[in-house]
């Protein structure tokens, strides 16, 4: 394909470019990212390469898997020159658990980058979800089915299991289960015995990872929709529909699901891969992961599954086309998932909602001061949120346990070093200051350190006043002067616990912006 070189003031689209590293193959898609949003893929790549079979079976990858790899993204790399994509800044390449758990995994990375100048970022379950979620947007706002009641996305992978839970289109919970259809082919080949002996083995290992599915989206489940993604889920919609593509939202029947997954079980992988024309990896992982598509849904008593076209990718592209930044309903869904999290530890809700809204009012008015993006107004705002959800387990440390819960919570879109600052950021609310040699903060870098410092001590302002836990503080006037900063509280009163409170924890906001805090009511007309 001939390319033209156009000079980027005469366009109104940037190309960007997404790799994605499964256990099977290595997939890229070159797109055109216009300014209001839309994506035009313009070249779709597909390279069989079985990194999963090495990781998920040998623990780690073999050198001629490695030379594969390169080579593949070597070609990739020679292609995105021709398109003039800058491979720092315009191209994402993301790998998941085949290469994340292979032992060698460094080494890995390190010869992709030194043979290619292709940056491989391995994520963790939590930014797969975060990336499904984004996925899945245009899908849903197509189709308002999706959008009512409890809402299950799923993709069974190679290494895992991803599942995404929404209520009225609104993320409640995100789980990544060690389930994954090369794990479960190990399994069977493990067994030794009959066919029927292997297909029970498998049957038993789906159902105990399905039991914690089902626990995972609770008892209220008779209104339940299950939304499948994945290759395997693409090829049972391909087989099962007559002239479905994967822009279309296809609707299968769980009988001929379960009637399709026991013809694929039936084969060994050569008779799956040269009947159905797939590659051989492709072949090893469909018959387990059509089985736990089966067995997922016959938890929830579905009599049909929704199955669409899209992928890890198009979350990629998507986040692309905003440049990275979180948009106000991607926070909502965070916001949202924090709640949920609140609720399963009995949170005193109106406490936590009332020191949300301060913490926000603080850390807006201090901005010249703090000088931090709004991504870290959101991690303030879920620590804000959860500071107080220790209290489930004991009000003496509560804060330490706090910290605990938050670092052991699936809070949706929040990756792991998000989750490590709200944790840490929570912890602070009360007790000592940060030390170097309290854990969790002793492993931060120092720019990570002033961060947890700036918002502890707003936190511990915004905790401060609402001491009552009677949310009588409202209605906030903040003037931040040179040497302090004076809120005067809309109202006439008393506050004398938000006055005391203050002293005490309005010394950590002293010491990082070195101004005190000066509490004020409003002076009664007359």
């Amino acid at each position: 394909m001939a390319k033209t070189t156009i000079s980027e003031a005469q366009v109104d689209y940037q190309l960007k470019a997404v790799i994605d590293l499964g256990s099977t193959s290595i997939r890229m898609v070159v797109a055109q990212v216009r300014e209001d949003g839309t994506i035009q893929p313009l070249e779709i790549l597909n390279q069989s390469v079985s990194i999963g079979s090495d990781t998920f079976s040998r623990g780690r990858i073999s050198r001629s898997t490695i030379s594969d790899a390169v080579k593949t993204l070597r070609n990739f790399a020679s292609l995105l020159g021709e398109y003039n994509i800058d491979l720092n800044r315009d191209v994402r390449a993301v790998a998941t658990s085949a290469v994340r758990e292979a032992r060698n995994r460094d080494e890995f990375i390190d010869r992709v980058y030194i043979s290619t100048g292709v940056n491989i970022e391995v994520i963790e379950g939590t930014e797969v979800n975060r990336l499904t979620f984004l996925a899945i947007q245009p899908v849903l706002e197509s189709n308002a089915a999706l959008r009512k009641n409890r809402l299950l996305v799923a993709e069974v992978g190679g290494g895992s299991t991803e599942l995404l839970g929404l209520d009225d289109a609104r993320v409640s919970f995100a789980h990544t289960y060690r389930m994954g259809a090369y794990r479960l082919q190990e399994t069977m080949q493990e067994q030794r015995g009959s066919e029927a002996r292997q297909r029970e083995t498998l049957s038993m290992e789906v159902e105990a990872t399905v039991r914690q599915c089902r626990d995972a989206a609770g008892r209220d489940t008779e209104k339940v929709s299950l939304l499948l993604m994945g290759g395997e889920a693409r090829f049972a919609a391909r087989q099962l529909l007559k002239g479905w593509s994967d822009e279309q939202l296809g609707c299968v029947k769980l009988i001929d699901l379960r009637a399709l997954a026991d013809k694929i079980l039936a084969l060994d992988v050569e008779r799956i891969a040269r009947k159905h024309r797939l590659m051989l990896e492709e072949a090893q992982t469909l018959g387990p992961a059509l089985m736990a598509y089966v067995k997922l849904a016959e938890a929830f008593k579905l009599k049909q599954i929704f199955i669409c076209g899209v992928s890890l990718r198009d979350g990629l592209l998507a986040e692309a086309a905003t440049g990275g930044s979180w948009s106000e309903d991607f926070v909502e869904q965070i916001l949202h998932s924090a709640r949920e999290v609140g609720k399963r530890f009995s949170l005193d809700q109106a406490h936590a909602d009332c020191v949300t809204a301060l913490s926000i009012e603080l850390y807006r008015a201090m901005e010249s001061e703090h000088r931090l993006s709004a991504r870290y107004e959101v991690i303030l705002t879920v620590a804000a949120q959860l500071h107080d959800v220790g209290m489930f387990i004991g009000s003496s440390s509560h804060h330490k346990h706090s910290k605990y819960i938050i670092e052991n919570s699936d809070i949706f879109g929040l990756g792991e070093e998000d989750i490590r600052l709200t944790a840490l950021v929570a912890r602070y609310h009360r007790g000592a200051a940060p030390r170097a040699t309290h854990p969790g903060y002793d492993a931060l870098q120092r720019e990570e350190r002033l961060i947890v410092n700036k918002l502890a001590a707003i936190l511990r302002a915004a905790d401060a006043l609402d001491r009552s836990h009677t949310q009588a503080v409202k209605n906030l006037k903040i003037a931040v002067d040179e040497d302090q900063v004076v809120i005067e509280i809309g109202r006439a009163g008393e506050y004398t616990a938000e006055k005391r409170a203050m002293v005490v924890k309005g010394k950590l906001f002293e010491q990082v912006y070195g101004r005190v805090i000066a509490l004020r009511a409003k002076r009664r007309q007359g």
